[in-house]
Parts: C-alpha cells; sequence; structure tokens
C-alpha cells in the first residue's frame, strides 16, 4: 500500500509539476513539500501545522484531502505502536539481564561490614523517611505543572477573546454614530432601502485570501451589513468568498493576509502589521 508521501510525489510528477512551483502555489516551504513526501513527519512543529500542510497540498494536487488526512492518521498510529513496542523489547532485555545477576554472583564484590565496630546499645535510625517525603515533593510538582497548564489554557482563552472582540469593534466604529443619534433615524431608514435596491445592480464577484501566517479575519458586506467571513486562518490556508459590493475587511496581522480580488489590479497585502481594517470597492 502505498504511503502519504509516495502517493502525493506520484501525483504531483504525473502533472508534471516541481516542488518550487508547488511551494510557489501552495505558500508552504519547499523543505516542508519534501518531508511530506519523505514521509518525514518530526520537523519542529504544532500537530495542527503539519495536517494543515497535507490538506493544503492534497487540495493543491486535487486529490481527496479528507482520505490522505486519514491515512496519515492510521500512518502515525501505527508508527507509534511500533516505537512502543521497540521500547517494550528493550526494557524486557533489561528485565533478563537484572534477573541473570545472583546475590551469590555479587556476593565476593560487597565489602563486608566489621562486626567489631557495631554499636548494640544504639538503634540504627530508620530510614522510611526518604521515600514518603519524595512522594510529597512529587505531588507537589504534579500540582504546580497542573496550575500553570491551567493557567496557560485561561490566558489562551482570554486572548482570543479580545481579539475577537477588537475585530468585531474595529468592523463596528463607524455604525455606532449612527445607532446613537436620535435626530438620523429616518435618514437611516432611506440609506437601508437604498442598500437593498443597490444589492441588484452590483454584480457577484469573489476575494481569494491567502494566509502567510496565523491571522484572525472578519469580512462584512457594507450594503447589507452581514458577515461573510470570520475565521482565523493557519499559515498556508486558502479561503475564497463570493460578495456582493464593498465589503470591510479586518484583521489582526496585515502582513499575514494577502487579497485576490479577481480584478486586473495586483494582488492586496495591508501594509500594517497589527490590527487594522481595509476597504474593498
Amino acid at each position: 500500500m502505498q504511503t502519504i508521501g509516495e502517493k502525493i510525489e506520484e501525483t504531483r510528477k504525473r502533472k508534471g509539476i516541481s516542488l518550487s512551483e508547488a511551494a510557489e502555489a501552495t505558500k508552504i516551504r519547499r523543505d516542508f513539500l519534501l518531508n511530506i513526501e519523505s514521509n518525514q513527519y518530526d520537523y519542529d512543529l504544532p500537530e495542527i501545522y503539519k495536517r494543515g500542510f497535507i490538506k493544503n497540498y492534497a487540495k493543491y494536487l486535487k486529490l481527496n484531502a479528507d482520505k490522505v488526512l486519514s491515512q496519515y492518521q492510521e500512518q502515525q498510529i501505527t508508527q507509534s505502536r511500533r516505537s512502543k513496542k521497540v521500547n517494550s523489547d528493550l526494557f524486557g532485555t533489561n528485565t533478563d539481564l537484572a534477573q541473570t545477576s545472583s546475590p551469590d554472583t555479587l556476593d565476593p564484590l560487597l565489602e563486608k561490614p566489621s562486626l567489631g565496630k557495631i554499636n548494640l546499645n544504639k538503634p540504627s535510625e530508620p530510614k522510611d523517611e526518604t521515600p514518603v517525603n519524595e512522594e510529597g515533593l512529587s505531588n507537589k510538582d504534579l500540582y504546580i505543572k497542573t496550575a500553570i497548564v491551567g493557567i496557560s489554557t485561561l490566558l489562551f482563552v482570554f486572548g482570543i477573546i479580545w481579539l475577537i472582540q477588537t475585530v468585531s469593534q474595529s468592523m463596528n466604529s463607524n455604525n455606532d454614530p449612527i445607532a446613537n443619534s436620535g435626530s438620523t433615524t429616518s435618514a437611516t431608514s432611506v440609506i437601508q432601502t437604498n442598500e437593498v435596491k443597490q444589492t441588484a445592480e452590483y454584480p457577484i464577484k469573489e476575494i481569494t485570501l491567502k494566509a502567510s501566517g496565523a491571522v484572525y479575519i472578519q469580512i462584512r458586506q457594507k450594503i447589507d451589513n452581514k458577515v461573510l467571513l470570520a475565521k482565523q486562518l493557519i499559515e498556508g490556508e486558502i479561503q475564497t468568498i463570493k460578495r456582493r459590493g464593498p465589503v470591510d475587511v479586518a484583521f489582526t496581522k496585515g502582513n499575514f493576509i494577502t487579497l485576490i480580488t479577481g480584478d486586473e489590479g495586483a494582488p492586496i497585502q495591508p501594509n500594517t502589521k497589527g490590527t487594522g481594517k481595509i476597504t474593498l470597492p
């Protein structure tokens, strides 16, 4: 049965695509693509990025991404079982070696105590306290590690919530004055009526987003204030949406996102490295 790497490499060569062309098209580094084709997944990246690379590469080659990821999971499970078996064999060998060493063999090497130096009036101190102390230290370390993991998880969740709220506030900042002003109620109704009429006038267009790093994106259609996309993109991920008329694009890291509008103009990449928003006509 072919491995994932063999199947992907065979498909790429059959289509006449070089590794450099594939890296340029998928925005994935060439050495990562080579590792995938060689079935080497031990490079220093989180598992979610490895799965994202495999999925995008499979989609680019017109393969069934779900089946490829399923086979990747099976390969990882099989490799894990083999590693456990090897470790079990090694521990079994050590046990056999320990069993072959008998007290009779070691007796000549042990230093025999001198009976003349034993003080019979002074009982030896108990030595059972050391294991108790070690167990207490072990439990204390476990509690500390558990607390650190819990605090890290809470900080991560709060960070994601803060990013989402920041982007949402940036998208809604232009709508607050209208919502808080009672004198412009009739003007708002007229604008909404005009936007409904303009819906039929704007043709449907596509926007393609390419992420070169982890970035949160929110796209809102201006004629009806509809959210077309609100998602966290990972490195190498490509997302295409359909829109009608102008849209506002808000993001957390502008230098990690490239937008292709399908018009004759060049791809658009925001200049800011932090949170920002741009409007596409």
